[in-house]
Parts: structure tokens; sequence; C-alpha cells
């Protein structure tokens, strides 16, 4: 025979289930919420030391954040091979997986050949590594925390004018970050009274260096027969990996290694570079100090775990560039924060430029100016020194705050 519960079991089975319901209706809000966020980076091209430490920067930056935030970050990783085009592909992939935050690329180039795509889709670009300043915009979608191309060039200019170089040679890659690079560093160090001589050009796909070697060496010769002294001329060399097979072609021309040779950020802590005993050799002998963005001392009780737990998923000595995408997460978590999602996205992006100025990281300050570019000059010069018989990156200056220090 069927009977109809008591009052009492239908009252506090009605409460057992509300409160259920209750608990389910709070699950979702309670759970940590995803969030997309898009990284280009070159994990086989060239500069792949900076793109697989940019990598492992995001991730621990996540792990770092999971006690505190309320979202979780889901990265989709795309090799760009440091290639223009690859890296137009690849945020039009992440766009049809519905990310509109993007860290990354870390070439100029790359960040030219994507940006009329970002600003149209409404993403935001936040490059780690790009320094053209002809890429100085501001009101676009692209942001970069790293210092142009304007700031690097008066830290060489003035470590050349220090070791005494009065004119340059100029080899550069034919990108858009090495080409500012170039102009940059020529508009500075003549401004300063310097000879800047034709120099050579090459192409990206560029694999034999031997005109370039030839044409370089050439215009040593003729500045020297010219009256110059031979320790009064130097090689500025701005470029990427590709620098290894260019040393390979100057340690046969003994112009070339009877020349102080200068270097750019793109090259600066590569793994190619130590990892190839006679290019490595090459450049030793050179001096060749590179520029890039620097970390100051008095942070490093902040930067060095960060630096240690990169260098401990890759095995490579990360680099300011690599730290800041590290704070590019952080800044990028403030503004969700803020703003509680990116469906408002013009909210969105006036929320990241405001933490940008509020926020100090493990790189200091990530204020930035009036183009979305960082406001800071603070350089580190690195060199390939030999270290108990293995060729190492060694720190040998700092130009912070427009005071140059060699150690």
């Amino acid at each position: 025979m069927f009977s109809l519960p008591s009052s009492s079991t239908l009252v506090c089975g009605l409460i057992l289930l509300s409160a259920s319901t209750v608990a389910r209706a709070a699950e979702p809000s309670d759970s940590p919420r995803p969030v997309k966020v898009g990284v280009l980076v070159s994990l086989s091209g060239s500069w792949s030391s900076l793109g697989k430490n940019t990598v492992a920067a995001l991730r621990v930056a996540a792990d770092d954040l999971k006690s505190e935030s309320p979202y979780r970050y889901h990265f989709l990783v795309r090799d760009t091979k440091l290639e223009p085009t690859r890296a137009l592909e690849a945020i039009k992939s992440l766009h049809r997986s519905g990310v509109q935050i993007v860290i990354g690329p870390q070439s100029s180039a790359e960040v030219a050949m994507i940006k009329p795509f970002a600003d149209a889709h409404k993403m935001l670009v936040i490059s780690q590594g790009s320094t053209a300043s002809s890429l100085a915009v501001s009101g676009d979608n692209v942001f970069r925390l790293c210092p142009n191309d304007t700031r690097e060039a008066p830290a060489v200019v003035a470590l050349m004018q220090q070791d005494g170089i009065r004119a340059i040679v100029p080899l550069w890659r034919n990108d858009t970050g090495n080409n500012g690079l170039h102009d940059s560093v020529k508009k500075a160090f003549e401004a300063a009274g310097g000879t800047v001589a034709q120099g050579y050009r090459y192409e990206t796909s560029t694999t034999d260096f031997s005109t370039a070697t030839s044409e370089v060496s050439g215009q040593i010769d003729a500045l020297v027969a010219g009256g110059m002294a031979p320790s009064e001329v130097a090689v500025y060399c701005a470029a990427f990996d590709e620098v290894v097979d260019v040393f390979h072609r100057a340690q046969s021309l003994p112009t070339l290694t009877g020349t102080t040779w200068y270097g750019s950020d793109g090259v600066a802590l590569s793994a190619a570079l130590v990892g190839d005993a006679p290019a490595a050799a090459f450049a030793a002998g050179a001096g060749y100090p590179n520029p890039i963005f620097g970390l100051k001392d008095s942070l490093s009780s902040k930067w060095r775990p960060v630096s240690r737990a990169i260098r401990k998923r890759t095995g490579l000595m990360p680099d300011a560039f690599a730290l800041s995408a590290y704070d590019a997460l952080f800044v990028t978590h403030g503004a969700l924060q803020k703003t509680g999602g990116v469906h408002h996205f013009s909210k969105f992006r006036a929320a990241f430029l405001r933490e940008s100025r509020r926020f100090s990281g493990v790189t200091g300050s990530t204020a930035l100016d009036a183009a979305g570019d960082r406001r800071s000059s603070n350089f580190d010069f690195w060199a390939v020194r030999s270290v108990n018989g293995s060729y190492e990156w060694v720190r040998t200056g700092t130009y912070h705050d427009g005071l140059l220090t060699v150690f």
C-alpha cells in the first residue's frame, strides 16, 4: 500500500534539495574562470632562446597567480619561427579560437605583419621583444613591454664613444626591427660627431655571408686608408642567430678579426652563439658587447627567483625580454580583475593601460609611453667570454638612466 511521507520528512527533503541546488548554483562562480591567451613565439627558428624562455615565463607567472586569481590561464602557443607570414596565420588561427589577448610576437617584422589584423579584430597584442620605433603608434592595439630602438641607440653609442670609436661600418638584417636599430644608431652616432659608413644590409633569407663580410671588410680598409686608426673603427651588427654564420665567414678575413664589433638586443644571450665554439671564439675576440633591456640590481630579490624558475624549465638564461613576458601576464591579470573580462574590449584596453602605469614587477615599472612602448631606458651589456674552458654570456656593463658603467 502506498503511503505519503510525513510532514517532517517532506520538510527535511525540501531543505536538503534547496541546499543542494544552491551549492550547485554556486559552483560555477567559485570555480576558476578560464582565460585563453595566445602566445606567438619562435620555438624552432632564429631567436628561439627568447621564445622558449617566454613560454616558460608565462607558465611560471600563471603558477604564481593561482593562489590569488579567479582566473586560470590557458596558453595557446604558436611557433612562428620568427617568420612574419607564419605570425599572421597564427594570429588568425587564434582569433578563430576566440582569443583576444596575445603575448608576442617577439620581432618587429612579425608585429608589423599582424598589427592591421589585431587592430581590425579587437585583439590586444603585448610584444616582449619588438623594438622598431616605426611601430610606435598611439591608439592602436599593440603594446610593447620593452623600450624601442630610440632608447637602445644612445646606450650602444655611449659605449662606442667611451671606447674611442670614431667610425662604424654597419652590418644588419633587412627586417623591421633591425632596420630600426640601424637607423637609430646611425642617427645617434652621427649626432655625437662620428662617421657611419654605408655598411651592408643582408636579406632575411641569406645563408652565405661571404659577400656581406667582404663588403664590410673593404669599407673598413677604406676608412683606414683615409687616415682613420684601426682602433677607431668598429662594426655595428644588428642581427639574430644568423650571426653565427656571419662569424664563420668573418673569421677568415684578417681585417674583421682585428676589428672591434658591437651587437644588438636580438643576439644578447643567444644560446645558438655560445653553442657554436668557432663563432663564440670570434665573438669573444671581437669584444662584441650586446645591449639589451636591463634589469636593475636593486630588484634582484624579485627577478632572481623568477629567473631561476624559468631556467629550470628551459636550461637557458632568461633576459629582461623574457621576464617582461612574466610581468605582462600580471598586468593582464590586473586589467581582467578591473573589467571582469575582455567582452568590452575598449574598457579592457583602457584598463590594461592604467594597470601598466600602476604595476611594478620583476622588471620594474611597466609604465608605457603615449605610443604604448615601455618608458624605461635601462640597458645591460652582455658579451661572450671564455669561462673555465667553455663560452658563456657575461654581463660587462650597464646603461641605466643615462649613466654608462663598464665592469
